[in-house]
Parts: C-alpha cells; sequence; structure tokens
C-alpha cells in the first residue's frame, strides 16, 4: 500500500477515536446526593452552600481559600448563620454582597456587620438615593461603614473574582420593581458554572434572553428565581439548561405549578428550605446533598 494512503488511514483512524471519546471528555458530571470522593483536593475546588432560611437566600461560596455571602436571609435566622459561619471560622471574608434590599436577603447581612463579622467590602447595586430611600438597605451600609468595612456599588457587566472562579454581575434596570432589578450572577470555575438568579421576575427573564449571549445564561446548577413561588419562563430555562436546581423554599410551600413544572423537565431540585443544601465541584464535576432538617 503506498505510503500516502497508509498515513491517510492512521489519520482518519486517529479523528474517529477523538470522535468518540470527545463526548465523554467534554461531559460533565452531576453526581446527585452523593458527597465528593475522599481523595478530592479541597483546597481546588468551588463550594456552593445554601443554607437552610425557609422562604430566603442566604449562600456561602467558598474557592481556593476565598469566601463570601451572597445575601444572608431573614432576621429570624441570623444566630443559626452566625453559629454556621463560627464552625468554619469566617470571620471575615471577601464580600458581602446583597442582591436586592427585601428583608429574606439582608437582614442576614446586616446582623453579621453588627456581630463582628467583616468583609473586605460590602457590594451592593445602589445609588445614594435608593440607599437612603430603603431603611433596609440604608441601615446595613451604615453598619458596614462601622465596621470598617468598604462600601462598593458594583452594575451590569461588572465582574468579581474568588480564588480563580470568576463571578460576572448582570441587572435590568428597565423596571422600578425592587425584584425585577435584583443582580443575577454567574458564576464559572473551570467548566462549572452556576447561574444565581435572586428574586428576578418573568419580565427579566425575558429580558436576559433578548440581551445576553447564550452562553451567558447556560449553566450547570440554578437558583431559581424568586424561591420558586411561581413557574420560571420556560424559555428562560431551556437557556439555562441546568443538570439541577436549588429553590430557597420548603417544597410543601410551593404552588402546585411550579413543581409541575420541575417534575414535567425531570429536572432534579433541591429545596434548601427543608435542610441545608451543598454544592462542590472541582472545575469538571460536581457533588450535590442535602442535610435535610438541619441549617
Amino acid at each position: 500500500m503506498p505510503l500516502h494512503s497508509l498515513v491517510k488511514r492512521w489519520v482518519l483512524c486517529v479523528l474517529a477515536a477523538f470522535a468518540i471519546c470527545l463526548p465523554h471528555m467534554a461531559c460533565a458530571q452531576v453526581f446527585l446526593s452523593q458527597q465528593p470522593p475522599e481523595d478530592w483536593d479541597m483546597e481546588h475546588t468551588l463550594q456552593w452552600t445554601i443554607f437552610d432560611v425557609n422562604e430566603g437566600d442566604a449562600m456561602l461560596l467558598t474557592c481556593e481559600g476565598e469566601s463570601m455571602m451572597v445575601d444572608g436571609g431573614p432576621n429570624p435566622f441570623r444566630e443559626d448563620l452566625q453559629q454556621a459561619l463560627d464552625e468554619r471560622g469566617l470571620r471575615h471574608m471577601k464580600y458581602f454582597l446583597n442582591t436586592h434590599y427585601h428583608d429574606d436577603h439582608i437582614d442576614g447581612l446586616y446582623q453579621l456587620l453588627l456581630n463582628g463579622f467583616t468583609a473586605d467590602a460590602y457590594l451592593h447595586s445602589y445609588n445614594d438615593w435608593a440607599i437612603r430611600n430603603s431603611e433596609l438597605g440604608e441601615r446595613t451600609v451604615k453598619a458596614a461603614q462601622k465596621a470598617n468595612v468598604p462600601v462598593e456599588r458594583i452594575l451590569e457587566g461588572d465582574t468579581l473574582s474568588l480564588g480563580s472562579a470568576t463571578i460576572q454581575v448582570h441587572q435590568c434596570t428597565e423596571f422600578t420593581n425592587t425584584n425585577a432589578r435584583a443582580l443575577m450572577l454567574k458564576v464559572t470555575y473551570g467548566e462549572s458554572s452556576i447561574l444565581l438568579c435572586s428574586d428576578i421576575i418573568g419580565q427579566v427573564q425575558h429580558y436576559f434572553l433578548e440581551n445576553l449571549p447564550a452562553q451567558e445564561l447556560k449553566a450547570d446548577l440554578i437558583k431559581l428565581p424568586h424561591h420558586a413561588i411561581t413557574p420560571t419562563v420556560p424559555a428562560f430555562l431551556d437557556a439555562v439548561a441546568p443538570e439541577a436546581a436549588v429553590a430557597t423554599n420548603r417544597q410543601k410551600d410551593l404552588d402546585g405549578k411550579s413543581i409541575n413544572q420541575l417534575k414535567s423537565r425531570d429536572l432534579p431540585t433541591f429545596f434548601s428550605g427543608d435542610g441545608t443544601v451543598y454544592a462542590v465541584t472541582d472545575g469538571t464535576d460536581w457533588y450535590l446533598w442535602q442535610t435535610e432538617g438541619a441549617f
């Protein structure tokens, strides 16, 4: 057989083998109700903890020695949250970030600042006028200033870092509704990603569909908008195409339409109001589990 034919056949064989292997190389796995293997290097992971604060958001992100709170939940869970952070040795973090100033998101951050917890920066999206016209927003900013925590405003298009993870900030300002203006965060670590949707309403989900690149919405995991009180816009959920979801609520408190939407899609969903949820990735694979009935 001529040499060029042998070379051609060899190249075709290599390409065929690569094509067979590629899907297995590219597809991350999501392991549900499992903790990561003991031999995982936890110092080089992204860890996402969604605390059980019933209907509310209190989430801890940790990556390569740096940590941040995304919202702090409502006031009744302040002591549980403080104890949980103390147990982790987290009296100081890189960021405290508030997505919007409703009490089920901001009160826990306010209480942390009052009780000796600090950060390199307290982050929010509001101008001075908006802060002055929100009792919850204003008192939290003042608490940060009193604790010598720098207060910084973040806006659409800003990027934060946490270890080697990146956090892209998105916000729709087309509407005056507080939930509509809540910050949405895209967290990326290696090939792994989370979309944190805060309390964004349906109109905002449509806005992001029209104004963000498709890849910016795609994520392995999603924190469902507004505690899954109402169903997510179907096209938005299609665009995210998550492997699993977290609803920051108790399952029994949700409307049947929301539950039916999740079931009809066979979307595995953890309800953090029924127990704190944990997710860990090495930048490729995910492990998710829950401590039911426990903070």
